[in-house]
């Protein structure tokens, strides 16, 4: 048995980020919508798989450099919802990037496989600050010299 493992992070094209996921029952409510807050959690699972995919390693940013990673604001818009089965691609850009925080643009649509036609469902600005374990912010011109983060939207 072979396993293709190969876009499990997702892909980058055109500095945008597309990130797969599967509305499962566990996602939903009687009414087999999604709860609300499961977009969040769709949002974080895409930032972490587009952050591997640039080899920057969380582990290693807080082990080494006493960096974590932490989500300072989101502003989100609910469109429509998504419902049981549904495939959605999450897509991240760069809104802006400063010296030690990242705000980035999310959007969850709903893909249609017959027609290959996406639908909007939600979106988000999230902004991303980088802090040390004792939460104070810190710089990080490392990471900021990535090109994903040389491009906006």
């Amino acid at each position: 048995m072979e396993i293709n493992f190969q876009n499990l992070e997702g892909t980058i094209n055109n500095n945008r980020h597309r990130y797969v996921v599967k509305v499962f029952y566990e996602d939903t409510d009687s009414g087999q919508i999604v709860y609300h807050t499961n977009y969040l959690k769709y949002f974080e699972r895409a930032r972490t798989s587009l952050l591997n995919l640039l080899k920057i390693d969380q582990i290693n940013l807080k082990k080494n450099y006493d960096i974590i990673l932490v989500v300072r604001r989101a502003d989100i818009k609910w469109l429509k919802p998504a419902i049981l089965n549904d495939t959605l691609v999450i897509e991240t850009c760069l809104k802006y990037a400063k010296n030690s925080s990242i705000t980035i643009k999310q959007f969850a649509y709903r893909y249609c496989h017959i027609s290959k036609t996406k639908q909007l469902l939600v979106s988000g600005d999230i902004q991303i600050v980088a802090m040390s374990s004792n939460f104070k912010v810190k710089r990080i011109n490392k990471i900021l010299e990535n090109p994903f983060f040389q491009n906006n939207c």
